[in-house]
């Protein structure tokens, strides 16, 4: 790791100039396009004397900082068009929210390889490791989602990352309800219910132990893919025409729910295949696996459903 430089006692002649007209000359508009993405005033800061030193002989950060560092700021714009066009409101709220001082700023940093977005001291940093200064620079912000995912939350925030609740706003909500009117039908039971039990899902995860690591970004998707294995094993073995399994299955499932579960260790019944498996507790059906076969195998997920009932 690189250690930090000491801050420039005064910029050459060209190289204030350059900051002069390529960077302060500049920066209102593009703090305009940031309050016009983001409904409320940002202000762009950073002390070129601090970058500067970070910049190699005849580099485009020594003999243009003013242009590198508006580099840097433009990226973060174009960046975040992308972004509010992605996640809409939900994600521009959760920008603003996290980051309360409503400033952006640009530091060096080792913990990118070239540049990289981060969220600390109630603001947004955009950073550049300390060896690189001026290459990538397209790419500093190209992943807001990660940064507000692992922002410092303030007291009263979601126990979920941002970016598993829009994983599940955007991969698991719009397509549930339709799931759930399936279950309904081939059962005959209209108050049959799914739950994933989100919160839950997440802390299992998130304490697991070699678990994949984007299980964030594909909570949503897979809870529903859980849920479909057992509309595949009902439609396969013709539950809605076969009146004693669904009878075996109401004398099981008394509470007429089927929950998610993370668990440990699986408890090696016959309704498991090694990767997961399905089980009838207290009055409700449960699919469960282990944080490390998260999204392993989930087509085969309940396909003992018959063997336990």
């Amino acid at each position: 790791m690189s250690a930090n430089k000491a801050p420039a006692e005064k910029l050459p002649l060209a190289a204030r100039k350059n900051v002069r007209d390529g960077w302060e000359a500049k920066k209102g508009a593009l703090e305009t396009q940031m309050e016009e993405l983001l409904g409320v005033k940002w202000t762009f800061t950073v002390d070129p004397l601090i970058i500067y030193p970070y910049a190699e002989p005849d580099s485009y950060g020594h003999n243009s900082p003013g242009d590198c560092i508006f580099a840097y700021f433009d990226a973060l714009v174009w960046s975040l068009k992308s972004f509010v066009e992605k996640h809409g409101p939900s994600g521009v709220a959760e920008l603003n929210t996290l980051c309360p001082t409503h400033v952006a700023t640009l530091l060096p940093s080792a913990k990118f390889s070239y540049c990289g977005s981060q969220i600390d001291n109630s603001r947004l940093e955009l950073v550049f490791h300390p060896n690189n200064l001026g290459s990538n620079i397209s790419y500093v912000a190209q992943d807001l989602d990660k940064a507000l995912s692992s922002a410092p939350q303030p007291s009263g925030a979601p126990t979920l990352s941002y970016a598993a609740r829009h994983s599940i706003k955007t991969d698991y909500e719009p397509k549930i309800s339709g799931m759930l009117e399936k279950v309904r039908t081939i059962l005959k039971n209209p108050a049959f219910k799914l739950e994933p039990n989100f919160d839950a899902l997440g802390a299992g995860l998130k304490g697991g132990k070699d678990v994949r690591d984007d299980w964030e970004t594909n909570l949503g998707s897979f809870a529903l893919k859980y849920f479909e294995a057992l509309v595949d094993v009902l439609e396969r073995e013709k539950f809605a025409d076969d009146e004693l399994l669904r009878e075996g299955l109401e004398e099981g499932v008394e509470k007429g729910c089927v929950r998610l579960r993370i668990v440990e260790k699986l408890g090696g019944g016959k309704g498991g295949n090694g990767y997961n498996e399905v089980l009838i507790q207290d009055g409700e059906l449960v699919i469960q696996t282990t944080a490390a076969n998260w999204g392993t195998n989930i087509h085969y997920a309940a396909e003992k459903l018959v063997d336990i009932l």
